[in-house]
């Protein structure tokens, strides 16, 4: 009874290992990744002074956001979350239209595993689009990674949407 017990623990701990805990997620900051953001949204092309306001929402899953400014005026947001990748959490930046729309992503984390994430014409499938317009799609070698974007970037733009009277405009 003790080693079936104890191998009901063990397996309910591997299966729980997975869970990202509260005091991981904490670095998942805009402060924390700001370098990272910028080079995000130079990427999506966007033409900004700066960072505005900044706005943490840990209870829509640490999904944190902040304005991109130019000349004192909102031209886009970003947010900045996590995407599980298999054993670790990889930091997830989204540069998103005042109406909702994907401009750019960016995975700063992603390791040589991944580096098909950063394949401009894999991007490209998702620029322009909201979240229900999202492609179901997958990356050859790094399915689950792939997977795990997807999910988190539909699940970015509908936390934006969510909170978007909130911003500042």
């Amino acid at each position: 009874m003790k080693k079936i017990l104890l191998m009901v623990c063990c397996l309910s701990q591997l299966a729980f290992a997975y869970k990202a805990k509260s005091e991981d997620l904490g670095k998942y900051s805009i402060e924390g990744y700001k370098p990272q953001i910028q080079e995000a949204i130079k990427k999506a092309g966007i033409a900004f002074d700066g960072l505005g306001d900044v706005y943490e929402a840990p209870n829509l899953g640490y999904y944190n956001f902040a304005t991109i400014e130019k000349d004192g005026k909102v031209v886009a947001y970003t947010g900045l979350t996590h995407v599980k990748s298999y054993n670790k959490h990889e930091a997830l930046i989204t540069v998103i239209s005042p109406e909702g729309k994907l401009l750019g992503f960016y995975l700063p984390d992603a390791n040589d595993k991944h580096q098909n994430v950063h394949d401009q014409e894999w991007i490209n499938k998702y620029l322009g689009k909201v979240a229900e317009d999202l492609p179901v799609d997958s990356l050859a070698g790094s399915t689950f990674h792939a997977y795990s974007v997807n999910g988190e970037l539909r699940n970015t733009l509908k936390a934006f949407d969510y909170k978007k009277a909130d911003f500042k405009k």
